[in-house]
């Protein structure tokens, strides 16, 4: 079973952090650990850092893009794909996505396919598995600087 955690990262950190993810992974690997007072501080950071998840957004890209398929469905308030190869679940929380998945990747891919085509910095973490990194690689925005010339 595979279960990602998803965090819209607000972009000042996104493009501050960016090549240096592995600071976002240690600090969710902690806040899961923690416990008592140290858990709240984290908390608190983690708030700080990551924006709340835009659910109806995601809830109408979601319908767009699956509403055709047959091995879609809402139960619960979760959305799931379930097939013969696997099953998928996405829980929308206030400010993460949870994916969680049994058999084969292609069900829980669909759902990263569709949140990689947001607009918003995606950060996964699989603590358990030490795996985390952007949904989708963003530009970062560059600021061309205009060399003046001066003419004779």
């Amino acid at each position: 079973m595979s279960r990602y955690e998803l965090y819209i990262i607000d972009d000042r950190f996104a493009n501050y952090f960016y090549g240096r993810e592995k600071m976002f992974f240690n600090l969710f690997q902690e806040y899961e650990n923690a416990r008592g007072r140290l858990k709240n501080i984290l908390a608190r950071q983690v708030e700080y850092i990551t924006k709340p998840i835009p659910a109806l957004k995601i809830h109408k890209l979601l319908i767009q893009l699956l509403q055709t398929r047959s091995d879609f469905y809402i139960h619960n308030g979760d959305y799931y794909i379930e097939n013969r190869t696997g099953l998928a679940k996405l829980t929308l929380e206030e400010r993460k996505l949870i994916i969680e998945s049994t058999g084969n990747m292609d069900c829980e891919l669909t759902f990263l396919e569709i949140i990689r085509k947001s607009e918003f910095n995606f950060y996964a973490v699989e603590i358990e598995r030490n795996q985390y990194g952007w949904v989708r690689p963003f530009r970062i925005k560059k600021f061309v600087q205009k060399e003046n010339t001066i003419g004779h």
